[in-house]
Formats: structure tokens, C-alpha cells, sequence
């Protein structure tokens, strides 16, 4: 057989490229450390190392998601304690202003004060996160949750949708919490209206206890019947029959004077619209008489008749109802009762607005836990899926490197042997 020069060189150069591929095939697996470098390495493994960087890719997704809510909550976190701050020294205040010590001057400065805070409140409740969206406006996130009206009151502008964060696979997760919910929709002071139907007596009515009459008017308060919040209470002498009523004095005309009464204790009734007794028994005549957290004042002789009425339970913001209080406290021809009424009005608003923010912040920091729960949980899949990818795709670098000098032997041998075969010619002994 004749070993013609395109046999020896062609024989060579594959030699020589075989050897070149085996050595900067191992040479990339060293500079990338892994044992997989393309699919033919490694088919099976291919495919598992795939669907961990898969996984990983996606919880890195997950991670930016969460990283953004936490962003969320966190503004929404420290808006809420601040505005819980303001309302604390704002109920500070208004303790100090219920001192009968109090000068009109003394009320002007406490107001003033209350006033500013109010102010501060209202910023608080517009707070912005740091990407310029409203916090509490809910999914309109270019306008602000609370607007300013002509009239000085503040009305809700925002919308009541929230906002969700993917964080796994199957579960979303609010990021915001809407003005309405934390700061509109709380509970003002409830209240009743006491009218005088019959006696020569004078009448003044309030809420004594707030827990007893909230109580009293969750148990008969009805939204669909007007007529079911009316009750009649009515006094009559010690022992006296039960029609003594019909024997009772018209009640007297603006300016009329009413005679004191000095006589002996009197008995009196509370009767719902339908005649059933709600509440009887004694009472002294020019003493508070308390039924159900309601106080009565009625001084006079035994023989009046009252229509009580409970008003409809409303809402409303604290930042109104800290300014209807400032303009009570500020009228100098304001009475004590009312003085003593918006006080109570406004030291209800902040307790119930207080509450509403803590139940806020309490559902904020549990979402806050359950992020720092799930962020753990990604960190640790994904070091998983690094540890799981190492023992599919991992390189023996010691290993690799000894196999790399070998490559390295065998492609020097085949350049070598190239150079000395390429001299076997006749034509170099001639």
C-alpha cells in the first residue's frame, strides 16, 4: 500500500484536531466549572440542571416582588405609627382642654395646637411611597386618598381596591391598605336625642357611659324601621298608677321659669314604640337618672313624659371630627354641655380611629413576617438548587486539571508526531 503525503497529512491534522477539541474542551469546563459544557456532555443532566436554573430564575422573580411589597408596607408602616403619634398627643390635649380651670385663652392655644396636628394628620393620610403612588388611595395611585373641601372638611377620594404582590407560584399578598377602610369608615360617637313631650319640668340629656349605650343601641337600633329608635320615658310620683301621665303638665314655654322640686322620689319608665317596658324604677327628682348609659337631668315634679330617640350610627373621618371639635372649643359663646359634647366627640373619634390604625399595622407586620418567612424559604430553595445543579453539573477541579495537562501531553505528542512523519519522503535522503 502506498502512504501517499495526503494520506500522512490528512491522518495527522484529524489526530492534531482531535486532540486540540479534547484539550479546549476540558479547558472550558475548567474557566465555566462545570462538567456540563453543551447538551452531549451530559444529556440527562442537562435537563435537570435546566429545570433548576429554571426554578431559580423564577424565585428570583418571586424576590423582586417581594422586595417591592416590603417597600409597600414599610411606608405604610411608619405613616400608620406616625399618625397613631399625632393621635395620641391629640387625645393628650383634648384631657387637658376637659380642665373646667381652662380660660377661653387656655382653649385657643390647645386648639391651635390640635389644629397643626390635624394638618399633619392629613399629609400622613395623602402619604406617598417612593415610586409617587399614593399610599391609601387605593388603586388610583395618582390622586390623593383625602381631598380638602371649599367648606374646610376633608372628604374620601380614593377607591377601595388593593394592590397584590406575587409571591409564590399560588399565593398574592395586599401591599396596601385603603384610606377608607383605616381612617373613613370608623365610628363617631354614637348618640340620642331626648325631646320633651309633657311636665313643668326642664330637661338636659347626654351619653353617660359609652360602652352601656353602645351596647343598648346595637340590641334595638333598626336601620329599616325609623319609628323602632323611638322610646318614651316617663316619671311619675312614688306608687302612682300608671296613667298618672295623663295627668302631666305641658312642658313649659321658652323662658319659663320651672319651680323647683323638693318632693320625694319618683318612679319612671322607659317604653320602646310597641309599649313593651325596656327599663323602670326609682329615681331622684334634680339627680342624674341613668338608664342604659343615657343621663337625664329632670328637674321638676314627677309627671313628665320624654321621647328618646336614638340617632343613626355614623362615620366619618377623625380629620373632621377634630375640626368640628376645634370650632366648639373656640366659640366663646359655646356652652359647657356642648363644649363637654365635642370633647366627647373627639376623644371617640381618635380611640376609634386608634383602633382601626392598629388593626392596620397589626395586619401590616403580619404580611411583613410573612414576607421575611418567604424570602428565607427563596434563599433557601435556591442555595438548594445550587447545591442540586453541583452534584449534576459539578467539575472535579483536580480531576479536571490533571485531565487537562494529559490533553495538553497528547496534543504536543501529535504536533511532534506530525512534524517528524511529515519528514519520511525519499525526496529528504536524495
Amino acid at each position: 500500500m502506498r502512504v501517499t503525503n495526503n494520506l500522512i497529512y490528512g491522518q495527522s491534522s484529524q489526530a492534531i484536531s482531535k486532540a486540540n477539541d479534547r484539550y479546549m474542551d476540558i479547558n472550558k469546563k475548567i474557566s465555566e466549572q462545570t462538567s456540563i459544557v453543551k447538551p452531549s456532555d451530559n444529556p440527562v443532566g442537562t435537563g435537570q440542571v435546566l429545570q433548576y436554573e429554571n426554578s431559580s430564575s423564577q424565585l428570583k422573580q418571586y424576590d423582586g416582588n417581594m422586595k417591592m411589597a416590603k417597600s409597600h408596607l414599610e411606608y405604610e408602616e411608619v405613616a400608620l405609627d406616625s399618625l397613631n403619634g399625632f393621635l395620641d398627643d391629640a387625645r393628650t390635649l383634648f384631657i387637658q382642654a376637659e380642665n373646667t380651670a381652662n380660660t377661653q385663652d387656655d382653649l385657643n392655644a390647645i386648639t391651635e395646637q390640635i389644629s397643626k396636628m390635624v394638618d399633619s394628620m392629613a399629609d400622613l393620610m395623602n402619604s406617598k411611597s417612593a415610586d409617587g403612588s399614593y399610599i391609601f388611595a387605593g388603586t388610583d395611585i395618582s390622586s390623593p386618598a383625602f381631598t380638602l373641601r371649599p367648606d374646610g372638611r376633608y372628604d374620601w377620594t380614593g377607591n377601595e381596591g388593593q394592590k397584590f404582590a406575587q409571591i409564590s407560584e399560588n399565593r398574592k399578598i395586599p401591599i396596601n391598605d385603603t384610606g377608607k377602610q383605616l381612617f373613613q369608615d370608623v365610628w363617631t360617637r354614637n348618640n340620642f336625642t331626648a325631646t320633651l313631650l309633657a311636665g313643668n319640668v326642664s330637661l338636659s340629656a347626654k351619653v353617660h357611659d359609652e360602652g352601656d349605650f353602645d351596647a343598648f343601641l346595637s340590641d334595638n337600633y333598626s336601620a329599616t324601621s325609623g319609628v323602632a329608635n323611638n322610646f318614651v320615658l316617663t316619671t311619675t310620683p312614688l306608687g302612682a298608677a300608671a296613667d298618672a301621665q295623663a295627668e302631666a303638665q305641658l312642658p313649659p314655654e321658652d323662658g319659663e321659669k320651672v319651680p323647683f322640686y323638693s318632693g320625694p322620689p319618683g318612679e319612671y319608665s322607659l317604653m320602646d314604640s310597641t309599649g313593651n317596658l325596656v327599663a323602670s324604677g326609682v329615681y331622684e327628682p334634680n339627680q342624674p337618672l341613668i338608664i342604659n348609659g343615657m343621663s337625664f337631668v329632670i328637674k321638676g315634679a314627677p309627671g313628665a313624659a320624654i321621647e328618646v330617640s336614638l340617632n343613626p350610627p355614623k362615620r366619618d373621618n377623625v380629620l373632621n371630627q377634630l375640626k368640628d371639635a376645634i370650632a366648639v372649643l373656640r366659640d366663646k359663646n359655646a356652652t359647657s354641655d356642648e363644649k363637654d359634647a365635642a370633647l366627647h366627640d373627639a376623644q371617640v373619634s381618635v380611640v376609634n380611629t386608634q383602633a382601626s390604625i392598629g388593626e392596620g399595622r397589626s395586619s401590616v407586620g403580619a404580611r411583613l413576617n410573612t414576607l421575611s418567612e418567604r424570602g428565607d424559604f427563596s434563599s433557601a430553595n435556591q442555595l438548594s438548587n445550587i447545591m442540586a445543579q453541583d452534584r449534576v453539573a459539578g467539575l472535579d477541579m483536580g480531576a479536571a486539571a490533571t485531565e487537562l495537562s494529559m490533553a495538553e501531553s497528547a496534543l504536543t505528542s501529535s504536533q511532534k508526531l506530525f512534524s517528524r512523519v511529515s519528514n519520511l519522503s525519499l525526496f529528504n535522503k536524495i
